[in-house]
């Protein structure tokens, strides 16, 4: 049996009302390029009707429709894991259940692809429609990694991954593994075409402020050695700046026979320095016992 060309993931939460549409539109521009392809539904335990409207499009679609139910809510990067472990395409394709990207976009894509033979092509959204602290969060992010990993700008959930791609994330043994920032280290070849951004028709986002800076904070921490980095920079400073205070403090002491608590100042500072540069290193300590537990980043809990 020929292996099928496109598997097309959706990681789904609390989208009941847009999974139709979805899927009405991914098969309609699937159908018009004459691709085979599956479209691989991940339920992220949203504990809404989302997985009851799965299953009534799956008696639908049959054939079309490969449905996961995961066993507690996982995230977006969980999800999509999931799915891509999963697929059986040869390509496959990302993208949000929200349809703030119309599934018709997938056309360019896949035209891009096929021009361009990049291993990885991103959806680049023009004008973004979503809450501004998601805006300025997401740019900060993109920032901070282009800047940190010597790479291009991070990519969107929209994207078509070739498939040794999908193969390197497959068997990328990693916890808290993110797929775009992965990706970054298997190829350069990374490309990107512009795509529509709609607004939300349909509930909010499942990231908040606080999910947002939470998952900046694990990216910071599981790939980038920024805060380690930050640290020895501030324990250099302040080793030469206690250098030229005890120096200072002697002189002065000799000359005038006063003290002052220039020394105390001193030891307070490094004191300071050193609980910091603990905490963080006690931060990398705990990455290190995450990586050896190596906890999933999904669990299937029904497969249909």
């Amino acid at each position: 049996m020929n292996k099928i060309d496109f598997s097309i993931i959706v990681p789904v939460y609390r989208s009941v009302k847009t999974l139709e549409p979805l899927f009405d539109g991914i098969k309609l521009v699937m159908d018009e390029l004459n691709y085979s392809f599956e479209v691989v539904f991940v339920e992220d335990s949203g504990e809404d009707d989302s997985w009851k409207e799965l299953l009534r499009l799956k008696q639908m679609h049959n054939e079309l429709m490969f449905c996961l139910r995961l066993s507690r809510n996982f995230g977006q990067n969980g999800a999509t894991l999931c799915g891509i472990d999963q697929a059986k395409g040869r390509k496959v394709i990302t993208i949000d259940d929200d349809l703030q990207t119309d599934p018709t976009e997938i056309k360019k894509l896949i035209e891009f692809h096929e021009e361009s033979e990049a291993d990885v092509v991103y959806g680049k959204y023009p004008e973004v429609k979503s809450s501004w602290f998601r805006r300025v969060g997401s740019k900060l992010v993109k920032r901070m990694f282009s800047k940190s990993q010597g790479g291009s700008s991070i990519g969107s959930s929209f994207r078509l991954l070739d498939e040794h791609i999908v193969d390197r994330i497959r068997f990328h043994s990693q916890d808290h593994l993110f797929i775009n920032q992965v990706i970054g280290w298997y190829t350069l070849n990374a490309q990107f075409v512009e795509v529509d951004h709609n607004p939300r028709h349909e509930g909010k986002s499942g990231y908040s402020l606080w999910k947002l800076m939470l998952l900046s904070f694990r990216l910071i921490i599981y790939y980038t050695s920024v805060p380690l980095k930050i640290m020895v920079v501030l324990c250099i400073l302040t080793a030469i700046a206690i250098f030229g205070m005890t120096i200072y403090y002697i002189y002065f002491q000799l000359e005038t026979g006063n003290t002052i608590d220039v020394f105390m100042i001193a030891v307070l500072a490094a004191m300071a320095i050193i609980a910091g540069s603990i905490a963080v290193f006690g931060i990398y300590i705990n990455r290190i016992y995450s990586s050896r537990v190596k906890k999933p980043n999904y669990a299937i809990k029904v497969k249909i």
